[in-house]
């Protein structure tokens, strides 16, 4: 997992994969970590790094003479998959991603005594967001789509618009005298007053404390910020949803995050959880992330399932955030209670050891408005305890979240779950045909006597279909391929801690557009992928 860095003539840098090369009598930074100092042609006399260089050549033919030094990784195989998608986009693409490095890379060094600017290392080891990496790659090929367009398949957004109500209140809003003040740090009171309504009646949640926040991923972040001391670790599921990694990795390093494994079906591995919190004595794992139904899995998990996770949890004292992001999306009603009459609910755990995070975002289409908020019980101490620490984070961070916002959201509300449910039922033709386009894939992997034949995961849940690759074929390599050659973009799977497998969205798309962008995608799978065995 390395990359090359040469001082050219013109004093630039450029790199390459698989070695770290130095010029004599010069002192530089190589991305932004580590730091090689030289005086001779003949070894480094210093070397400062979290990792293992040994010399390899030394060419003196040149004027300038220099050494190279090959990477040994000291990283350990879950942080090697978790960078995965950094280092493959920069080996398949050739610049870094979305520009981040410093500009002194492209300037040459003052001195050795120059004091240097440096940013967290938390921050640098942060995942890149690869929503808008895809988005780069859709602008560089852009021009060659000109006549059409590019249909993406790629971010989780809804095809509709917000319903009625919620613009009638973004109308009345303006007229609001307070909306250019602050309101109470865990939202607007009427708001909160609909939220408990609606948690109790759809969620089977009674007696909570609520705290609006700016979209689910601040509510995720409260909940990181809240939770984890600096020595504590986190446990999310491969394939997950990056930007709950990168919260974790912003807020308390990429050694903080635990990746564990998914069975064949997309349910998180039981077995597995169970054996590593038992031994969370030596490890410090306080939390346990689940997304149900998943991002990216497209899976619904049926309500016993997601009862031994809370069990689990609760036995070994780890808190458990559940992401109900998608709760309007549980295609087959995995998660229901069998003695229920009602079906257009989604039951969640109201234990003290359970947070659930909810979204405008997804079903309201409210992405724009950034609204989400997340539910802790008012029963226990300790969850009581969670609630007033977490008002601190969240006063810390946006205060509040925008009065606007939180009227609009208000306004959504009374449109009512059928309405929401009205049009998640519009997503069936768009993902009858992506599952169609992707059956290549399956029956590519059937006909292998040796191949896998269980390539396909989702569309039970969520706005998602998962697919496995051909052996050895490069998800992000066939992502740029799709974009430039079809005109169709999906998420490389490397970016969700799943290489060699891609993500597809069904539901950004109107139903027609929909079809079409999944006629492309299966031209593009018939053409890259069944060629590439």
């Amino acid at each position: 997992h390395t990359t090359l860095w040469t001082k050219t003539k013109n004093k630039r840098y450029t790199r390459t994969m698989n070695i770290w090369r130095c010029y004599s009598n010069s002192i530089f930074v190589l991305s932004s970590i580590v730091t090689i100092s030289k005086t001779t042609s003949t070894a480094a006399k210093r070397i400062t790094s979290s990792s293992l260089y040994l010399p390899i050549t030394t060419n003196n033919k040149r004027r300038i003479s220099s050494t190279t030094f090959a990477f040994v990784s000291t990283t350990t195989t879950t942080t090697a998959t978790k960078r995965e998608h950094k280092r493959t986009f920069q080996s398949n693409f050739g610049t870094s991603p979305l520009n981040m490095s410093s500009s002194k890379d492209d300037k040459e060094s003052t001195s050795q005594t120059s004091p240097t600017l440096t940013t967290s290392s938390y921050v640098q080891e942060t995942l890149d967001p690869c929503v808008i990496l895809m988005k780069q790659i859709i602008s560089k090929h852009s021009s060659k789509w000109t006549q059409t367009q590019i249909y993406s398949l790629a971010q989780g957004v809804v095809y509709w618009k917000p319903p009625p109500s919620a613009y009638t209140a973004l109308a009345s809003s303006l007229q609001n005298e307070e909306l250019h003040t602050y309101c109470p740090d865990e939202g607007l009171p009427s708001l909160l007053s609909e939220l408990q309504t609606k948690l109790s009646n759809e969620n089977n949640l009674q007696n909570v404390n609520v705290i609006v926040t700016s979209g689910a991923n601040q509510a995720y972040v409260n909940c990181v910020s809240t939770l984890l001391s600096p020595s504590d670790k986190a446990i999310v599921f491969a394939p997950y949803y990056f930007n709950h990694v990168m919260a974790i990795q912003m807020m308390r390093g990429d050694d903080a995050c635990i990746v564990g494994p998914t069975l064949i079906g997309g349910q998180p591995d039981l077995n597995w959880l169970e054996d590593t919190l038992s031994s969370s004595s030596s490890n410090k794992i306080q939390m346990v992330t689940l997304v149900n139904p998943g991002n990216p899995t497209g899976v619904s998990l049926s309500h016993d399932y997601l009862q031994q996770i809370v069990s689990l949890t609760k036995k070994y004292g780890v808190w458990l955030i559940m992401d109900n992001t998608y709760e309007h999306f549980d295609h087959v009603q995995a998660n229901s209670i069998p003695s229920g009459d009602d079906t257009n609910v989604f039951p969640c755990f109201n234990d003290d050891h359970v947070m659930n995070i909810f979204s405008f975002s997804k079903g309201y289409a409210m992405a724009g408005f950034r609204v989400g908020y997340v539910a802790i019980s008012n029963v226990g101490e300790e969850a009581k305890e969670a609630y007033r620490q977490m008002l601190k984070v969240q006063d810390t961070i946006p205060i509040c979240t925008s009065r606007v916002s939180q009227l609009v959201a208000l306004g959504a509300l009374e449109a009512g779950r059928q309405w929401v449910i009205d049009q998640v039922s519009t997503l069936e033709k768009g993902r009858n045909a992506i599952l169609d386009a992707l059956q290549p894939l399956q029956e590519l992997h059937t006909n292998d006597c040796n191949g896998d034949k269980n390539v396909i995961m989702g569309g039970s849940g969520a706005m998602y279909v998962m697919a496995k690759l051909p052996n050895d074929m490069d998800d992000q390599k066939l992502a740029n391929d799709l974009v430039e050659k079809y005109g169709v973009a999906i998420i490389p799977g490397s970016f969700c801690g799943y290489p060699g497998w891609i993500r597809v969205c069904y539901s950004n798309l109107p139903p027609d557009e929909c079809i079409i962008a999944a006629s492309r995608l299966k031209d593009g799978i018939l053409n890259l992928c069944c060629c590439h065995v």
